[in-house]
Order: structure tokens, then sequence, then C-alpha cells
């Protein structure tokens, strides 16, 4: 009966480590996944201003000629 408890109580801590290591595993891919969101939105954001920039550029190199 003592093995039985002793046994039933390892199997519960290690589904309670397993379960945080899982948790904290998942935590981090989301973390992740927001930072490159966030990067890419970024990266749009200065394809769109180079794009601007060098249209500008180009009308402006075009009036002058």
């Amino acid at each position: 009966m003592t093995l039985l408890i002793i046994f039933f109580g390892v199997a519960v801590v290690y589904y309670l480590f397993q379960k945080s290591r899982i948790n904290r595993i998942e935590k981090q891919e989301y973390l992740r996944e927001k930072k490159d969101e966030k990067f890419e939105q970024l990266l749009d954001l200065a394809r769109k201003q180079d794009a601007a920039k060098y249209e500008t550029q180009n009308t402006n190199n075009d009036q002058e000629n």
C-alpha cells in the first residue's frame, strides 16, 4: 500500500512537471510568433516607405530632366 501511494505521488509530480514544461514551451512559441508578426509588419512598413521614397525621387529626377 505504501509503494502504491509513493508511485501515485511520483506520477502526479511527474505529470505536473511535464504540464508546466509544456505550458512554458507554448508560451515561448506564442511570444516568438508575436515577435515575428511584429517584425513582418515593420518590414512591410519599411518596404512601403522605401517604395514611396523611390517614387518621389524618380518624379523629382524626371522633373529636373
